[in-house]
């Protein structure tokens, strides 16, 4: 059955112990926006050895993204923003990506709805889910809910671009989904949640 509701990051940090994971001691090294802890811990290893290993953790928090599609247009919607982690990276640090935030008070659909018309100033209604997925399961906690919603030109309540006091400043594009894909190819989209849900597009949406 499809999940909706993500694990707490409270859950996450009181576990001790499975059948194969003894948790030794948990330790926080920052915590500041998120929390970064270390962790030492034994596992067993598939031929019965018990290994002891260390690992820091970034908990974050869970997110929802969602693809909002035209499939009389042929087009999604992606914004564009400066992310500084990028940026150090080289190049301006402007990435396409798909509408996205971190999830309130639990509540992915709800989250997803609020963060799509900040965003874009689309208004829509109740969004598909369609899968969860972890982002970087080695090392972040956090889980991806992804959504999908049509959307309708004539419902829309402003031009988007975000929360300004939160520092967005976000450009929103309508896109013709070929145009989506050559991008992906070309190297211009690289966020990897916009690619997942492109190429969900393209399989379940849009057709090949």
């Amino acid at each position: 059955m499809k999940k909706l509701t993500p694990p707490s990051d409270t859950e996450s940090r009181i576990r001790t112990a499975s059948d194969r994971v003894r948790v030794h001691s948990r330790s926080v090294l920052s915590e500041q926006w998120a929390t970064l802890e270390q962790v030492v811990f034994d596992y067993q290893r598939n031929d019965g050895r018990w290994q002891r290993q260390q690992r820091e953790i970034y908990h974050r928090g869970h997110g929802s993204a969602i693809l909002l599609y035209n499939r009389h247009k042929r087009t999604i919607v992606l914004t564009r923003q400066f992310r500084f982690p990028a940026w150090t990276l080289g190049g301006d640090g402007l990435l396409f990506e798909v509408p996205a935030g971190i999830i309130e008070d639990g509540n992915a659909e709800a989250t997803v709805k609020a963060e799509t018309e900040q965003e874009t100033g689309f208004v829509i209604g109740p969004p598909e889910f369609l899968f969860r997925a972890y982002a970087t399961p080695g090392s972040v906690t956090e889980q991806l809910f992804y959504f999908a919603a049509a959307y309708d030109d004539t419902q829309r309540s402003g031009k988007g671009g975000g929360v300004e006091e939160e520092g967005e400043d976000i450009e929103v594009l309508e896109v013709e989904l070929e145009q989506a894909v050559s991008w992906i190819a070309t190297g211009e989209i690289v966020d990897a949640k916009t690619i997942i849900l492109i190429q969900y597009a393209q399989l379940h949406l849009f057709g090949n």
